[in-house]
């Protein structure tokens, strides 16, 4: 075998691949920080958003006191109105570690004034339906000063006991968050 053909054959190609892979990840990590700031900028406006959506006396995000004293494990976010009602956001994972995401909005005395929930990292029509309307009414109005257990106070969705497992224990850390700030 000559030189010239081991080059052809075995050297050629890897480099080619190697100056080609070095290429795509160099672009990729570019177009990674270019649109990083706007994801996170949609996030936020989501998440506060909903913040808005289950606190009935706020109108505008802007008089949200964002509270950061609290220790409980999986909750992500806690804001504050001039009323002190409190909003709290908390996650857990679902199906195919797929973190469902739950904010709940209690007002002064622990009554919970509001639920949002994003489920869109579970299975399409059977886990994503633990985040439809009709559903989620069954906890309007629930004490939020006390733990929840699914399918004693309350009903699992039937077809998709992971994301309504981690839908309950979003649920229950951010009660054990209220509790722990009230």
């Amino acid at each position: 075998m000559n030189k010239s053909s081991t080059w052809e054959s075995t050297v050629k190609p890897v480099v080619v691949l190697s100056v080609i892979s070095l290429v795509v990840s160099l672009l990729l990590a570019i177009v990674n920080s270019m649109t990083a700031p706007v994801i996170e900028a949609n996030e936020k406006a989501t998440t506060l958003a909903a913040y808005v959506d289950v606190m009935p006396t706020v109108s505008d995000a802007s008089t949200l006191e964002e509270v950061t004293d609290y220790t409980t494990a999986n909750v992500s976010g806690v804001v504050k109105a001039e009323d002190g009602s409190i909003a709290i956001k908390a996650g857990e994972s679902g199906f195919d570690g797929g973190i469902l995401t739950v904010i709940m909005g209690f007002d002064s005395t622990g009554k919970v004034t509001g639920m949002w929930v994003d489920a869109s990292t579970q299975t399409s029509g059977i886990g994503s339906n633990v985040a439809k309307a009709d559903y989620l009414a069954q906890f309007n109005g629930m004490d939020g000063t006390q733990n929840i257990v699914m399918n004693q106070d309350f009903d699992a969705y039937s077809g998709a006991t992971i994301s309504s497992t981690a839908l309950f224990a979003a649920i229950n850390d951010c009660i054990s968050c209220y509790n722990e700030l009230a």
